[in-house]
């Protein structure tokens, strides 16, 4: 058995006393009882979960570990004459019946069904009820894959006919998940619902459906490898500018967007949203506070007007035209993409998929999509040797561990920046030699 004592408002924005009560694990079973007690939140110890060892909680402190012993007492009394697992109300029953049944509260538990838990993930998430760790309201582009991680866990159910519930939560039931996922997808988007998952337990560990120490000794493993995914170099980039021949006009607009985005780093979200507005000196500026729509990133990002992206603007003097959805541009970019030549050769994808390396073939334009744009701007300007930390500032990254990601620069390109800056070295110092060899002349 495990027991551990909690705050019933552990909110530390919130001062003041508040309520301790008990947290009984054995099992699989859980029961909570209330001794009576409350304490100040300044004098609790919130690492090892019980008061600090000071003076004027010395008293409090022999309390509660009374109280501890006669539960543990009390669920031993009752094993010795009960076969199998001591329910938890009949060992709430027994407690009440030794102390004062008004000295503590006892709350039924019931049953939480994953299931049901993940919707309540899932509407919180939309309805604000969870936020972001800035306290800002989730993008609902983030919600998406909770509803298919809940899809999944359905039919992993069913594939164990069982209906598991939070209570359930260990290491075995998170390695069979795991093994479900891996067996069905490809490594990254295992990993993907494996991050719900574990997002699944901490929010039932905060909102305290599960015990901190079972939320505590389950490990989720996410595996992930890096992605085979294209950039477009400035060459086909440019290629896709000198286009001029397209079957309706929405193809055009598709087309510009895209460029953009190439010029400019920014989300489809972000670009489908632009404004004449946005424009200031020449410079581009997306404030997320200003935004009528939620955007991922909470920066605001600042980007020069690059010649392609002035080119654009001149066509469209009075306003950008109306961006389609997500799904018709990545149709759209696909066909016109189509038509550079240099994108009409082999890709080659590498994937694992139920632990087995596959490789894929595909024409390289029928890789490109929305988001290809962003990718191609980061590794662009990377091979440029515009420095890491000014690319993020422009493309908005918070880390250079997720920036990385983004550089798809092959090991050919890296040898070849490498080649240039030794190139470029020697050039300077015989420039060097060359003009201290004029001074002592």
């Amino acid at each position: 058995m495990r027991c551990n004592f909690y705050l019933r408002n552990p909110n530390p924005k919130k001062k003041g006393r508040t309520a301790i009560y008990l947290t009984a694990t054995y099992r699989g079973e859980r029961c909570i009882l209330y001794p009576g007690e409350s304490i100040d939140k300044d004098d609790w110890d919130n690492k090892k979960f019980k008061p600090k060892p000071i003076a004027g909680n010395n008293a409090l402190i022999g309390r509660l570990n009374r109280f501890e012993q006669l539960v543990r007492d009390t669920h031993d009394d009752l094993q010795k004459n009960i076969k199998g697992i001591v329910p938890a109300k009949m060992l709430q029953k027994e407690v009440v019946e030794k102390t004062c049944p008004t000295a503590f509260e006892i709350v039924e538990v019931k049953p939480i069904l994953i299931t049901d838990f993940f919707q309540t993930l899932i509407d919180d998430s939309k309805s604000g009820a969870r936020r972001s760790s800035d306290d800002l309201n989730l993008n609902p582009n983030s919600i998406k894959p909770y509803k298919s991680a809940l899809n999944h866990f359905v039919k992993f159910q069913e594939g164990h006919n069982c209906r598991y519930c939070l209570k359930d939560i260990n290491q075995k039931l998170v390695k069979a998940f795991t093994n479900y996922l891996n067996e069905k997808l490809a490594v990254n988007t295992s990993a993907k619902y494996l991050t719900v998952f574990k997002l699944l337990i901490s929010y039932a560990n905060e909102k305290k459906l599960i015990d901190f120490q079972q939320a505590s000794e389950v490990k989720v493993i996410v595996r992930r490898e890096k992605s085979d995914n294209i950039y477009l170099n400035e060459q086909e980039i440019e290629a896709l500018m000198a286009i001029t021949e397209f079957p309706t006009p929405l193809y055009e607009v598709v087309r510009d967007y895209f460029v953009i985005a190439c010029n400019t780093g920014l989300r489809f979200q972000d670009v489908s949203i632009l404004r004449l507005a946005h424009i200031n000196d020449g410079f581009l500026e997306i404030d997320p506070g200003k935004n009528l729509r939620i955007i991922k990133s909470v920066t605001k990002v600042i980007v020069p007007v690059l010649p392609m992206f002035k080119e654009i603007l001149s066509k469209y003097p009075n306003g950008f035209p109306k961006c389609p959805p997500n799904q018709v541009f990545n149709r759209y970019i696909k066909e016109i993409a189509e038509k550079v030549p240099s994108l009409q050769k082999e890709f080659l994808k590498k994937i694992t998929r139920a632990h087995k390396v596959e490789i894929e073939a595909y024409q390289k334009f029928q890789k490109v999509s929305a988001h290809t744009a962003r990718r191609s701007f980061c590794t662009n300007m990377y091979l440029k040797g515009v420095p890491i930390i000014t690319i993020m500032a422009m493309s908005g990254h918070k880390t250079q561990e997720n920036f990385m990601k983004y550089i798809k620069a092959d090991n050919r390109k890296h040898a070849e920046i490498l080649d240039n800056l030794i190139k470029q070295e020697a050039k300077l110092k015989a420039e060097i030699e060359k003009k201290s060899g004029e001074s002592k002349g």
